[in-house]
């Protein structure tokens, strides 16, 4: 009976973080899709890929700008939370690694910003842009550290209003800039928009009660930034790999078929990650913690299982319906112009089924850190991904990335299962 209150308390626990970050998927959801129904009417299918590669150019930029340290940071923060001496080795250490890291990040992003303009756009006419976003890029990188803050300390309400203020003031500054000025204007306003949000961040961290300024005062601790480096090889190989493999996934669409296939190819990975952000949000927020703490196998192992016993209906139910309601969503979301888009539904949602039954176990690497592993099957996942979608996009053009993620995940899955038994099942 202890047991069965025991468990429930924790599903609780588990139904009340994905609630608050449902909340902030919600309006992340209506945000991110306004700017892109804004620029697929405004620019077309070609506008949604070339701002998909300048988001993917972001997304390698900041998790280097901060070293990597973020899920460190969740995970060491929430074992210290009560040890105020540990606490502040961390926030030091960490912040000091990404001042460092955002400042190297900014030079060499300016530096290269012609080059870095020609591999995204095809041409230097958007160079004014990299440098923009090299010259703010600090700001990018403290705010993302400061999120990863208030998830290690548990301020999951805060974190979850800081979401929702990015979103919010990120609807309005791109979907303003693109509708005046087309794709230059949601550009600069992608180079911008995050380190605006920096300063509520920054609001929110010193409000909370344990906030002290002398607490990231401290030297860096060598011990905390070993630890740290750990993971974040394991961020980097995590957050920097996929979206060179988009970018160079994209490159190749557009080269061989048309640039507008690459627009319907990112506007499917958009309704993937908007439909599946609140279960991985959940994921990243709650499980990464929870892990964290955990220290037995049986423990562990009964977390996952019911991590998957909530998880399962919810990704049928959800994959289900966004099929069935498919061309509704992408006319709505979009315009008639990514009509053709309908095609690619079934393998997408077979790959995005299983793609987050293999994170809910992968999640054991990061908060285990099994740094080697976790390195290991990023970079085989990485190589398969590439080499797979070219191959499939010679022999079956469009539909042939969309399978190739389907079968990537699919191995992906059983391959965890198989190699982390050990962890969770044994």
């Amino acid at each position: 009976m202890i047991n069965n209150l025991f468990r429930k308390a924790k599903n609780n626990e588990m139904i009340n973080t994905s609630f608050y970050t449902g909340i902030g998927t919600a309006i992340g959801f209506i945000s991110s899709f306004v700017v892109y129904k804004i620029i697929a009417v405004v620019i077309g299918p070609s506008g949604v890929a070339m701002v998909s590669q300048f988001q993917n150019f972001i997304g390698v930029s900041t998790s280097v700008a901060t070293g990597g340290v973020q899920q460190g940071v969740i995970k060491y923060i929430a074992e210290v939370r009560e040890n105020e001496e540990a606490k502040s080795k961390i926030l030091s250490t960490s912040l000091k690694i990404t001042l460092i890291f955002t400042f190297l990040v900014g030079i060499i992003t300016s530096f290269l910003s012609s080059f870095i303009s020609i591999r995204l756009f095809g041409s230097t006419e958007y160079r004014f842009v990299i440098l923009l976003f090299g010259a703010t890029v600090v700001l990018f990188g403290l705010n993302k550290l400061l999120m990863s803050i208030l998830n290690g300390t548990g301020e999951i309400k805060k974190l979850v209003a800081v979401k929702i203020s990015s979103n919010l003031f990120g609807l309005f500054i791109t979907a303003t800039a693109s509708y005046l000025f087309g794709l230059k204007g949601a550009l600069i306003a992608l180079a911008i928009s995050q380190s605006v949000i920096f300063f509520i961040s920054l609001l929110f961290v010193i409000k909370s009660d344990w906030f002290k300024v002398r607490l990231f005062n401290k030297a860096i601790d060598k011990e905390y930034m070993i630890k740290l480096f750990k993971y974040s090889l394991m961020a980097l190989s995590s957050m920097v790999l996929p979206p060179l493999v988009q970018i160079g996934i994209r490159n190749h669409i557009i080269e061989v078929l048309t640039i507008d296939q690459a627009g319907y190819w990112d506007g499917l990975w958009k309704i993937s990650n908007a439909y599946l952000g609140i279960i991985t949000m959940t994921l990243s927020i709650y499980y990464l913690p929870k892990l964290s703490y955990l220290k037995e196998r049986l423990e562990i192992r009964k977390e996952i299982l019911n991590g998957y016993k909530i998880i399962v209906p919810v990704l049928i139910l959800s994959t289900s319906t966004v099929y069935l309601l498919k061309d509704f969503i992408i006319v709505i979301l979009y315009s008639n112009e990514f009509i053709e888009m309908s095609e690619l539904f079934i393998p997408q949602l077979i790959g995005d089924f299983f793609k987050i039954m293999a994170w809910l176990i992968g999640y054991i690497m990061l908060a285990k850190a099994k740094t080697k592993l976790f390195i290991f099957i990023q970079v085989y996942a990485s190589i398969v991904t590439y080499f797979l979608s070219i191959y499939l996009i010679n022999l079956w053009g469009i539909e042939g990335v969309v399978w190739a993620h389907a079968f990537k995940f699919i191995f992906h899955f059983f391959f965890l299962l198989t190699i982390l038994r050990k962890y969770v099942f044994r």
